[in-house]
């Protein structure tokens, strides 16, 4: 996996937690103050997605490339210490 295309997944995350923050907040029946709020947590949850995402591929990558659970120890050739 590429980092393009961990970068794409990343931001098709934000755009897509954005536009969803920017419909509710439009369409959402309650005073500035609450879409202000609603505003907020959309821009947090964002984030959030965007972390998870980016966590996610990242993982599978470390899984793609070494064959382990990521924070394991790779196993590579001649890894014993004496070479």
């Amino acid at each position: 996996m590429s980092f393009a295309v961990l970068a794409l997944a990343v931001a098709g995350a934000g755009v897509a937690g954005l536009a969803l923050t920017a419909l509710a907040t439009a369409f959402l029946p309650v005073p500035p103050a609450g879409r202000a709020v609603a505003a907020l947590l959309g821009l947090v949850a964002t984030v959030a997605a965007m972390g998870w995402t980016s966590r996610r591929l990242t993982d599978r990558a470390i899984r793609a490339e070494y064959g382990e659970e990521p924070g394991g120890q790779a196993e590579r050739p001649g890894g014993d210490g004496l070479g």
